[in-house]
């Protein structure tokens, strides 16, 4: 996993950290009538949690993406030696052949 991955799961997991946290501290119903003065914070807040999910999943999407691609190039490749050294192969019967065969004069 890349070193910027790896910073963006620990602001994710920091995130839900306080998530629960913030859970945990609501045990009265008066501190939930006192939270209506902040729900404009709580919004962007969410949206900020939001924005993270889908950095995330569009960060997935062109990893695997580029994986595929990645993948198809180096089949190719493969697919090209393999061709390569079939001629090359066949070259050398083809020669070795002609080598053994009698010439008549």
């Amino acid at each position: 996993m890349s070193r910027n991955r790896i910073i963006f799961y620990l602001i994710f997991l920091a995130f839900h950290v306080a998530a629960f946290i913030f859970t945990l501290y609501i045990q009265d119903f008066s501190f939930l009538t006192r939270i209506f003065d902040h729900i404009k914070s709580f919004k962007f807040i969410t949206f900020f949690g939001l924005m993270l999910m889908v950095a995330d999943i569009i960060w997935t999407w062109v990893g695997d993406r580029d994986g595929r691609k990645e993948n198809a190039a180096l089949k190719h490749e493969l697919n090209t030696l393999k061709a390569k050294l079939f001629d090359m192969q066949e070259l050398s019967r083809q020669q070795e052949a002609s080598k053994n065969t009698p010439k008549i004069k």
